[in-house]
């Protein structure tokens, strides 16, 4: 951990390898022991949490949906600053969205902002001064107004007990999955940035334990406490919560264990999320000894965290603020710019983007409702399936490799048939490469294989027989992030979802 200081003039005047992979099918079936996730009811997903933990929200089956540009409230040299609007589990969430002028596309900070009465509060309030300072710098920024924010709808929860920013952070949370479902052409919304401030930071520290692989660099600006407690004992006399709060869930000495499970504290080992952390030694609504506490409790777990405290100031920066903003920017373009050479990623198959015409990236099916019937799995999509198209046979096309890397597996596997799975690199971070529904007898390259982009990998498998497990003839193309090789068609939750990437991204 890197700990920064800047003082006032007046101050200083005076003074690894891949693990061999259990066998699941590709529908994701597990050993119970290596199942994580829990399973997903049918119909709609919960608009309020039913359980209020970390673990809990964790697990949710989060849809963001529906993202609308609306009014066009400023049109400037820089960008262009939208109304927008979107489905959060079906509630109706407003903000705003600023998208740089150019082609792009530009990787996608959301800022999340701390507390404001939600009866005065209005549409996009609260960092207005860095929304403008991304976008000038080639970001394209949504902030949330959250449920019960300005245009967006109320809560549905009765109950108005303190959760800890849970509700909050599935707005968030279902932005990025707006914006993903919307593939907004100038917007990459598979590099993620966050900036939070004051709760807003207690909202990322929710997500980033709960959901590590959604975003790729988070600002924390004078958040609040990790620890649920904490954060509710300072402010339990300013909102109607409080005492319906103690009857709900009792003082921490009484219930330890559900106080635990709301905090991210509890969770801080499961972050993986490069963290920037700023804070002002003279804020009197935040008191900066807690981000000195938080610092120090990323860095004993091994963090990657960079605290910077400034000298004299406030909850909200005034005499730093540019630093603090150049500083931000500097973090964010270090971990969401960097890109591969566009040549690094090919096509597997000829005419690749007409081919996806069933199965994409990210759907939800079930048995009933798949395009493709009959239907033996149900979940979220890992990949993308490219069909054959019209005149065309099994025989007649070649599988190519999509990047540069090593071959890793080249077996059989259930629900796939024949199976490659090659180590790449995106970004400077490992992922694995899957191509599932390959005939096994037509690939050459074996565990340790180096190919290139464009490489000859093998056929594909004859439909509705062994080559295929029974499957139609068809490429199922998936990136998992990591070095471990991956084998699930399939998972149970959006969340989990995050550890894959699009093909479309990589591809385009």
């Amino acid at each position: 951990m890197r700990i920064l200081f800047f003082l006032s003039a007046a101050a200083l005047a005076g003074c690894a390898a891949v693990a061999p992979p259990a066998q699941p099918d590709a529908g994701g079936a597990l050993p119970p022991s290596a199942v994580s996730e829990p399973e997903q009811e049918n119909g709609p997903p919960e608009q309020v949490p039913a359980e209020l933990s970390i673990e809990y929200f964790a697990g949710m089956r989060l849809q963001g949906t529906g993202l609308t540009l609306g009014t066009v409230l400023e049109d400037n040299t820089a960008y262009t600053r939208y109304t927008i609007s979107y489905l959060s589990n079906g509630l109706t969430i407003s903000g705003i969205m600023n998208i740089p002028k150019g082609e792009g596309p530009f990787p996608l900070v959301l800022l999340n902002h701390g507390y404001i009465d939600p009866a005065v509060y209005t549409n996009g309030r609260g960092l207005r001064r860095e929304q403008d300072y991304l976008a000038r710098q080639g970001f394209a920024v949504l902030h949330s107004d959250y449920r019960g924010h300005a245009a967006s709808d109320p809560s549905p929860d009765e109950r108005q007990i303190y959760d800890a920013g849970l509700e909050y952070s599935m707005d968030v949370v279902n932005a990025v999955h707006a914006v993903r479902a919307a593939d907004l052409p100038r917007v990459d919304a598979r590099r993620i940035g966050m900036l939070g401030h004051s709760m807003g930071g207690g909202i990322g520290l929710n997500i980033a334990v709960a959901h590590p692989n959604l975003v790729h660099a988070l600002v924390l600006y004078a958040p609040v406490h990790a620890d649920a407690w904490q954060n509710f004992m300072r402010w339990r006399d300013m909102r109607e919560e409080g005492d319906r709060t103690r009857e709900a869930m009792g003082a921490r000495a009484e219930n330890p264990e559900a106080w635990d499970a709301l905090s991210s504290l509890t969770f801080l080992d499961r972050m993986q999320t490069p963290v920037a952390l700023f804070h002002g030694t003279n804020d009197a609504d935040v008191p900066v000894e807690w981000s000195n506490d938080l610092a120090t409790e990323l860095e004993r777990r091994g963090k990657n965290v960079t605290y910077t405290r400034y000298e004299n100031e406030a909850h909200e920066f005034i005499p730093r603020w540019n630093a603090f903003m150049e500083r931000s920017t500097q973090f964010f373009r270090e971990h969401l710019t960097e890109q591969p050479s566009i040549e690094q990623f090919s096509p597997p198959l000829p005419r690749a983007d007409e081919r996806v015409t069933k199965k994409p990236f990210g759907i939800f099916i079930t048995p009933d409702d798949s395009p493709v019937q009959p239907e033996r799995f149900r979940g979220y999509h890992t990949g993308a399936d490219y069909e054959l198209l019209p005149d065309e046979a099994a025989r007649d096309l070649t599988v190519r490799a999509v990047c540069d890397g090593t071959v890793v597996l080249a077996q059989h596997v259930n629900g796939y048939g024949g199976v490659v799975v090659q180590r790449c690199t995106h970004r400077g971070e490992p992922i694995t490469a899957l191509y599932g529904h390959l005939a096994l007898t037509s690939v050459q390259a074996i565990p340790g294989t180096e190919l290139q982009a464009g490489d000859a990998i093998g056929s594909l498998g004859e439909g509705y027989g062994a080559e295929t497990d029974g499957e139609r003839t068809h490429l199922h193309l998936a990136f998992h992030r990591g070095s471990t090789v991956e084998l699930r068609g399939y998972v149970q939750d959006a969340a989990t979802l995050d550890a894959w990437i699009d093909p479309a991204i990589l591809l385009r």
